[in-house]
């Protein structure tokens, strides 16, 4: 429903709130006339009504595959991060491993050149020369073992030093092809970044749209509602009029007494409508790693929040607008910012939801869970462990809630207990 429509239903509201007080008995069935227009008029709105209604239907769905979507990329793209970091410490071990055999190659090859040179002052044909110079048999034995142990000394290092080089030429392939890894997953990470840069500013413009379509829904929704009570109230009072015509002053100070009320609700309602939610709290503290063996109920009052921001409501008081009383804390905070498991357990579930959107929920036992929704993104999947201080999530605004923030809550066997009773 249009503003100029709803000025225009409130008009005829009003004329019809007023008019039978002020005619007579005749006139009645003017009224009744008018009425009946009046609830013609509503039945169309109503229409309008279910038609957006369907219009936003479509529209919450589209934000479900784009936050889907974002979710896996920021997954997939950790996860690249992590190939990344692997691929570079095993090139950089290589390049160790290349550098001590190009060294132990260095060394080979002095300790050859010594012996080379050796044997070149010592000159050529050594054992011929010492059965020529007619020496004792004795010592000439040993000079020609001496002589045979050098030559075979000279061959081996000459074997290690091709192994060597052997062995070098292998870890410089082994580096190259390290090195064309690593430009690839870089490069593949690239891509991904600008996908997902891509996918972000698309539901951005999604969500913009989608958040003035829920706040205008909101708001025709709540003036439906008022004006089917005021219609309601509009026929009860018609039908005493027609009754009883001795009480037609008093009927008129009634409904000006319910008109003055009315308008002051209004006012007060325009005074408070436009100003930004207060924080009731602040919250600095996040959830550490600690070891315990503990069940999960002797944890209470020594936990943390799953991340520092304000917190902008108390457990159990009621909505704005009135109906449902918060079941948990809406804690506002930057996005992106860590979402931490409050205590070790297991993921049971972790997928977009109506109304929650990036919802992750960690089963502790007996009975406990706690729930995190809104994200822009879920680390973990259904079935992994997590521990004290875990990153399970990045904080968004998905779902539909206007504000980045992380709404979370704790729950005993299905029923929601105060968080703020559970940490420090």
């Amino acid at each position: 429903m249009s503003k100029p429509q709803a000025a225009a239903f409130r008009h005829l509201l009003l004329l019809a709130l007023c008019w039978p007080l002020c005619v007579g008995a005749n006139q009645v069935d003017r009224t009744q006339s008018e009425l009946k227009a009046l609830k013609q008029r509503l039945d169309t709105l109503q229409q309008e009504f279910r038609k957006t209604q369907t219009h936003r239907k479509e529209a919450v769905d589209e934000l479900r595959q784009s936050e889907q979507a974002i979710s896996s990329g920021v997954r997939q793209l950790r996860q690249l991060d992590g190939e990344r970091v692997r691929t570079r410490d095993e090139l950089l071990s290589l390049q160790q491993q290349a550098d001590a055999t190009a060294a132990s190659i260095r060394q080979q090859q002095a300790h050859l050149a010594q012996a080379l040179r050796s044997a070149y002052q010592r000159g050529q044909g050594d054992a011929l020369k010492l059965m020529l110079n007619g020496a004792d048999p004795n010592q000439l034995a040993r000079d020609l073992r001496y002589l045979s142990h050098v030559s075979r000394a000279q061959h081996e290092q000459i074997e290690a030093l091709r192994a060597e080089l052997a062995q070098l030429a292998a870890l410089q392939q082994a580096v190259s092809e390290k090195s064309s890894e690593l430009s690839q997953l870089q490069a593949a990470r690239e891509s991904e970044n600008r996908q997902l840069l891509s996918e972000k500013r698309a539901r951005e413009q999604l969500l913009s749209k989608l958040s003035v379509q829920i706040q205008q829904q909101q708001r025709e929704i709540s003036t439906l509602k008022r004006d089917e009570r005021s219609l309601t109230q509009l026929v009860q009072r018609l039908n005493r009029v027609m009754a009883q015509q001795a009480a037609r002053e008093a009927a008129r100070a009634r409904a000006a007494q319910q008109a003055k009320n009315a308008q002051k609700s209004r006012q007060a309602a325009k005074s408070t409508g436009g100003q930004p939610r207060k924080a009731v709290a602040v919250n600095t503290e996040t959830p550490v790693a600690f070891n315990s063996g503990r069940p999960f109920s002797s944890l209470k009052g020594s936990l943390r929040l799953p991340v520092a921001g304000e917190l902008m409501n108390r457990f159990g008081a009621p909505r704005e607008g009135g109906g449902v009383s918060w079941k948990g804390l809406f804690i506002r905070a930057g996005q992106g910012a860590a979402v931490k498991a409050i205590a070790a357990g297991q993921v049971v579930f972790a997928e977009w939801l109506r109304g929650f959107g990036n919802l992750i929920i960690v089963d502790h036992g007996e009975g406990y869970m706690s729930l995190y929704s809104n994200n822009e993104s879920l680390y973990k999947q259904v079935g992994e462990r997590v521990q004290p201080g875990d990153p399970i999530a990045a904080v968004g605004n998905s779902g539909g809630q206007p504000d980045t923030g992380l709404y979370f809550e704790m729950r005993h066997q299905s029923r929601p207990v105060n968080p703020l009773l559970w940490v420090k």
